[in-house]
């Protein structure tokens, strides 16, 4: 005879963590944390330290009036433009703090039919970019 396995708590808190995502994403403009209590039922103890660890994660962002919007982490998951756009956003602060690092600019090329084509770079006023 086979038991049903019980539920936990790790299993409540993903149920918990997707249905707070799936509310902040309905919500283009930012939602509060009072709006999303309501709409998920959750209660503020717990919201609260959801809200924080999704922040934590990079899968929802606060903006300056309190309100939540979706993070880069959960762009990234997406697919189409937005995806797109937080790849290329990821991408370009991680030049830009390899630069600021290193002292100069850095470049990401890529070796095509014979020729060295620059895909991506970050160059500033004290580490500009050399001639070709």
């Amino acid at each position: 005879m086979a038991l049903k396995p019980e539920p936990t708590a790790p299993f409540h808190s993903v149920q918990y963590a997707l249905r707070v995502l799936e509310t902040i994403s309905r919500h283009a403009d930012g939602v509060t944390d009072a709006q999303i209590a309501r709409e998920t039922g959750l209660p503020a103890a717990h919201l609260t330290q959801l809200l924080s660890m999704l922040r934590r994660e990079g899968y929802a962002q606060q903006l300056a009036d309190g309100a939540y919007v979706v993070g880069e982490s959960l762009l990234l998951l997406g697919s189409g433009a937005d995806r797109s756009r937080a790849l290329c956003d990821k991408l370009q602060r991680t030049l830009d703090q390899l630069r600021d690092s290193v002292g100069a600019a850095v470049y990401i090329s890529r070796y095509i039919d014979g020729e060295v084509k620059i895909l991506h770079y970050a160059d500033g006023p004290l580490a500009p970019k050399v001639n070709e």
